[in-house]
């Protein structure tokens, strides 16, 4: 073998090791082709989650509907007024029995069965038409004198005992009184209404009692002869 062969050979190994050396590498272009349909999977997933998102919330805004809502707390047994509610449009959940908006009308006037708090939606097992007293019971009118009220007032719903006091009538128990305050025996009574006070001050309290108590009370009340005492507030 020649030189001149030997030499050319050598060029020619030398122009291909150049060449391969200036060609770009084929790996990362495979491995980028690769990963392509990978990120295009990936996308269409991600669409597909946000259209379903879309769906869902215009299903959830779709069944919103307007209800009765209490707008200030009322007491047991106080009847409904149009400024103690209003109406908020909400999703109600599952077993959630809210009283329609369309029917706030309806439900004024009549009486809460159990204590309200503002903000709460109303149920129909919150209201009630019948109208106090209940079974069993009587409601008196009891004329109080500030010096006889509690310290912090009295409310509606508001739990009382009502205490005979001393006077300067006759103390003798009558017959039908042997069992109430004016044989010493302490009455419970929940407050009904309180009306505003008169001209001299007094305040009448409309009390619901036992209806086997409510004669004696009544002829202490006429007596100036009762106190209450608070046994439970409204709110505590």
């Amino acid at each position: 073998m020649t030189s001149g062969t030997s030499g050319r050979r050598q060029s020619s190994q030398v122009r291909a090791q150049a060449l391969a050396a200036n060609s770009p590498a084929r790996g990362p272009v495979r491995l980028a082709r690769q990963r392509r349909p990978a990120w295009i999977a990936a996308g269409v997933a991600i669409l597909a989650l946000g259209v379903l998102a879309n769906v869902y919330l215009f299903e959830a805004a779709s069944e919103r509907t307007s209800v009765v809502r209490v707008a200030r707390d009322v007491a047991v047994g106080q009847p409904l007024t149009r400024a103690d509610l209003d109406t908020a449009v909400v999703a109600l959940g599952p077993g959630v029995r809210a009283i329609p908006g369309a029917q706030l009308g309806e439900v004024v006037g009549r009486r809460a069965a159990v204590g309200l708090r503002a903000g709460t939606l109303l149920t129909a097992s919150q209201v009630t038409v019948q109208l106090t007293p209940g079974p069993g019971q009587a409601l008196v009118a009891v004329a109080l004198k500030p010096s006889q009220l509690p310290p912090r007032g009295l409310e509606p719903g508001s739990q009382v005992r009502i205490v005979a006091t001393s006077g300067g009538q006759d103390d003798t128990p009558s017959p039908s009184a042997q069992s109430g305050p004016a044989a010493g025996k302490d009455v419970a009574g929940v407050v009904d209404a309180v009306g505003g006070p008169d001209a001299d001050g007094a305040v009448t309290v409309s009390l619901l009692v036992a209806d086997g108590d409510a004669s004696a009370v009544a002829r202490l009340a006429a007596a100036g002869r009762v106190a209450l005492v608070v046994t439970s507030q409204v709110g505590s």
